[in-house]
């Protein structure tokens, strides 16, 4: 027999087991990365950007940089008439 609590332990428990931890990025890809979201509203072309994930798959957002907010740290990404501000911390690629 199993309590309640238990069970919820152990959910929570067999939940974060699945989770993965986000690359720590080296410098170099930093500054490549920073380069071609420039790039991207500079020339206003569309780009691929590849999104941390903790639980499942990385996800690709793709349209073109229209602001980056470095307060915030974040940047503008739009595609078509949508748009969506993404982290900088959330990105590990670019292309």
């Amino acid at each position: 027999m199993i309590l309640p609590e238990h069970k919820e332990r152990i959910n929570d428990y067999q939940y974060e087991r699945d989770r993965k931890t986000k690359p720590v990025l080296a410098e170099e890809e930093v500054n490549v990365i920073s380069q071609q979201l420039s790039d991207s509203i500079l020339s206003e072309s569309e780009i691929t950007v590849e999104l941390f994930r903790a639980f499942g798959q990385n996800a690709f957002k793709t349209g073109t940089v229209i602001k980056i907010d470095t307060q915030l740290s974040q940047i503008r990404l739009e595609h078509e008439d949508e748009y969506e501000w993404i982290k900088f911390d959330d990105i590990v690629g670019v292309s």
